[in-house]
């Protein structure tokens, strides 16, 4: 399926409410989504969802014969897969461009840096190293992906411990994980990616989303560890009225004060895991099932933009005059879920009926609505009066007299 066309009306609203320093999702422009790490029973098996961009990792090692130009060195391998499931334009099975492009940022990041230890899984020199393969499968798209799977890949690569080997210079001996405890790939840094895109006013907004992505007319992707050190660059431009200096001076600090925070929360969140995996503490594992959504429908496309209100607990009351009574409606602004809200009156959920719309309400409307009040009221009345009349025959125009005693002496 083809990727849907965005229409001139949200390019316009998009590229005016960046020019104005908001954004559809109430963050900043240099504010990124907040990240959640889950790992799964195996080593190395993370999702790392940012935002609503989600995106699944398991590392997994095998021996295999080295190259012949790296004969001491170990081998690193990225694979990503991109699946009708997390966006209905991607196609299973195949090989797109845009998966490509994620996997040769990825490996600058982490393979170009040196990143890895390779050396380290070296068993016996030209005969059998270990393979680090990094599966990365992403299960929804709403932005920014790579980074997201540059967070996913490092907490994966942080977590996984692959079994210890003893060789008698021909022979191996894998252990497995009962009779000798695993051991953890060791890393020199730890380098994340982070993302900006640039519109036509030139304002430059980070981690952004699917629809920023499509409005933008510059990408710039920095490889950062916590050492504030440059690992890999990539950037995407549509037009040439923007060059990359301009971008770089205007985020780098922003860049590298994000990552430093990033790979803290990695670390802590690895750290965490393992200590209770070796307490043997199912209770402080992060496992998968704490990041899936019970008794809620989701899907991946809405048709409404999501907007975030900024008062959450704002309370209205509004006061609603009668002749015969008067009744106090109070109507509270609820959060059902991310980027959205609600407007509840206690009228409408004791009695199952929506109530009146108290939203944004005009002194011209409520002049109006007062009016209609006042006429429905006044025909209550009439039609009061007119049910309490009663006529007797047929005719409306019969009258009856009522004759005295002085008039029957007469």
């Amino acid at each position: 399926m083809k990727e849907v066309i965005l229409s001139n009306c949200e390019k316009n609203f998009v590229n005016k409410s960046v020019k104005q320093g908001t954004r559809l999702d109430g963050r900043n422009l240099l504010q990124a989504r907040p990240v959640k790490i889950y790992f799964g029973s195996n080593w190395g098996s993370c999702i790392v969802s940012l935002g609503q961009t989600r995106v699944i990792v398991q590392v997994t090692c095998d021996i295999q014969q080295p190259k012949t130009s790296r004969s001491n060195e170990g081998m690193l391998h990225i694979n990503v897969e991109l699946n009708p499931l997390a966006a209905q334009h991607f196609d299973s099975g195949k090989l797109s461009e845009f998966s490509i492009l994620i996997s040769r940022q990825l490996e600058k990041c982490f393979k170009d840096s040196k990143c890895i230890d390779l050396e380290s899984l070296c068993i016996i020199v030209d005969k059998k190293v270990w393979n680090i393969r990094v599966d990365i499968n992403i299960i929804n798209h709403d932005g920014n992906l790579i980074d997201c799977a540059s967070i996913a890949t490092l907490a994966a690569l942080s977590h996984f411990h692959r079994p210890d080997v003893t060789s008698n210079g021909e022979d191996i001996m894998i252990h497995p994980f009962s009779e000798k405890d695993p051991l953890p790939l060791t890393l020199y840094h730890y380098p994340v990616c982070v993302s900006f895109i640039t519109f036509e006013s030139g304002n430059t907004v980070m981690d952004p989303t699917y629809i920023e992505e499509r409005v933008g007319v510059a990408q710039l992707t920095l490889g950062i560890n916590s050492y504030r050190e440059l690992c890999s660059l990539h950037f995407n431009y549509l037009t040439k009225t923007m060059t990359v200096e301009d971008v770089i001076s205007a985020v780098s600090n922003y860049a590298a004060n994000y990552a430093a925070k990033l790979v803290q929360q990695i670390k802590e969140v690895v750290v965490h895991d393992v200590e209770a995996r070796y307490r043997k503490d199912n209770r402080n594992i992060n496992h998968f099932k704490e990041c899936i959504m019970m008794k809620n429908l989701t899907t991946m496309n809405s048709d409404c933009i999501n907007i975030k209100l900024h008062k959450w607990d704002e309370i209205h009351k509004v006061e609603s005059d009668a002749y015969m009574e008067k009744e106090t409606i109070e109507c509270k602004i609820i959060k059902p879920g991310e980027g959205s809200a609600e407007l509840i009156t206690n009228t409408a959920t004791s009695f199952g009926e929506g109530g009146s719309n108290t939203w944004n309400i005009s002194e011209s409307s409520e002049e109006e609505v007062s009016d209609i009040e006042i006429a429905a009221g006044i025909q209550k009345e009439e039609n009061k009066v007119a049910n309490d009349i009663e006529l007797s025959g047929d005719s409306e125009e019969e009258t009856t007299e009522i004759l005295e005693t002085k008039d029957l002496i007469q």
